[in-house]
C-alpha cells in the first residue's frame, strides 16, 4: 500500500500518532479528513486486533478529534475495500464497472442511510472518492439512488 505523492499535514500526522496511542500499536495506513469526518485506514486483518486492544477506539478518538470517525480495512480486492469503507451505512450492492482503463464505482447502501453517505454538500462521498483513489484508479465514485 503506497500513497499517490500525497502531501500530509501536521494535523494529520498528529491523528495518526493519536491512532496509534489510542489504539495500543496499531498503525493507520491512511488517514484523511473534511469538516465532518476523519477515516483511518487499517492494514488487511488488523481491525480486530485493534478492538482487541481497545474495545472503546472509535468512541476514544471521536471525543478526542471532536468529528466522526470512520475505520476501515484495507484490502487488495477493490470491492472488499468499499465494503469496509460502507459497512456502516449499510452496503446493499455495489457496482464496478471498467471501462478503456478507469474504473467506476456506485454503492447501493440503506435507504436511511444515503443522505449520511453523501454528506452535506457531497463531502462524505468526496472524502471516499479521495480516499479509494489512494489506492485505486477510480475515474468515478457515487452512491447508487434507491429506486
Amino acid at each position: 500500500m503506497a500513497s499517490k505523492g500525497i502531501v500530509i499535514d501536521n494535523r494529520i500526522i498528529e491523528y495518526r500518532a493519536l491512532f496509534e496511542k489510542v489504539t495500543r500499536g496499531v498503525q493507520a495506513e491512511e488517514c484523511m479528513e473534511n469538516e465532518d469526518m476523519v477515516i483511518f485506514i487499517v492494514g488487511e486483518r488488523r481491525m480486530a486486533e485493534m478492538f482487541k486492544r481497545n474495545q472503546n477506539v472509535i468512541l476514544n478518538l471521536r471525543e478526542k478529534i471532536n468529528k466522526h470517525i470512520l475505520v476501515a480495512e484495507y484490502s487488495r480486492d477493490l470491492l472488499t475495500f468499499i465494503r469496509n469503507l460502507y459497512f456502516r451505512f449499510g452496503v446493499k450492492e455495489i457496482e464496478i464497472a471498467w471501462k478503456q482503463g478507469s474504473v467506476d464505482v456506485q454503492v447501493g447502501v440503506d435507504i436511511g442511510e444515503v443522505g449520511k453517505a453523501i454528506g452535506k454538500e457531497g463531502r462524505n462521498i468526496k472524502l471516499m472518492k479521495e480516499i479509494v483513489s489512494r489506492f485505486y484508479e477510480v475515474k468515478n465514485f457515487g452512491i447508487k439512488q434507491p429506486a
